[in-house]
This record gives structure tokens, C-alpha cells and sequence, in this order.
């Protein structure tokens, strides 16, 4: 590994970042998020059907330990997000559509990190 990934997974884990990845049951995102809670770079938080992502990581040998799944559709302060996300879009969105729109993966992630949940 070069200096600069060195120094660079050096500046990363110092931070100990919580970063959120979307698309849970994407293979390449499983690896990932597995490989970087592991060597403890960052904290992974993956968005998906916990069930569904389980059987993918373990489908391709990836571990989850370290690794936080969240599913939108059953996260706890759910309710928040959504009041985050009317007042974020004064006017233009309703609480009923904020429901709707914050059980999409990316719309979720993004209301995660606006709400300070996670770092990016």
C-alpha cells in the first residue's frame, strides 16, 4: 500500500467516521463496509432489509461485525427524520410524503447524515 493510502486510512480511522452506504445487498458495498469495519477505518452503516442484507453478506462470505443495518421502514426515530425533512423542505413537502420519500435508501441516508445520525 502506498504512503498516501497509509497516511490516508491513518487521518480516516483517527476520525472514526460513521458513514452510511445506501445500497445494503450490493456485493461490492457488503465487501467494503465489511472490510472497513474490520480493520476498524470507520463505522459502516448499511441501509437495507436487515434479513436481506444478512443472507447477501453471507451468501458472499463477507462478516457484518461492526457493521450497523438499518432498515428505514422500522428505524426508531424514524418520526424525526421525517419532521426534519418537512421542515428542511418548508412548504414544498408534506408528512405524509416525507414517509414515502424517507423509506427510499438514498433519501434515508441523506436525511441520516442532515440529521448529524452519521458523518457522510
Amino acid at each position: 500500500m502506498s504512503d498516501l493510502f497509509i497516511d490516508l486510512k491513518s487521518k480516516v480511522q483517527s476520525a472514526n467516521p460513521t458513514i452510511v452506504f445506501p445500497e445494503g445487498t450490493d456485493e461490492r458495498i457488503l465487501e467494503a463496509a465489511s472490510r472497513l469495519a474490520s480493520e476498524k477505518v470507520l463505522q459502516p452503516i448499511l441501509i437495507g432489509n436487515p434479513a436481506d442484507v444478512t443472507a447477501k453478506a453471507q451468501a458472499g462470505g463477507f462478516s457484518l461485525d461492526g457493521v450497523e443495518v438499518l432498515n428505514p421502514a422500522e428505524y426508531g426515530e424514524f418520526d424525526a427524520l421525517v419532521d426534519a425533512l418537512v421542515e428542511r423542505r418548508k412548504g414544498k413537502t408534506t408528512e405524509e410524503q416525507a414517509r414515502k420519500i424517507l423509506l427510499d435508501e438514498n433519501y434515508f441516508g441523506t436525511m441520516l447524515v442532515y440529521t448529524g445520525k452519521a458523518h457522510g
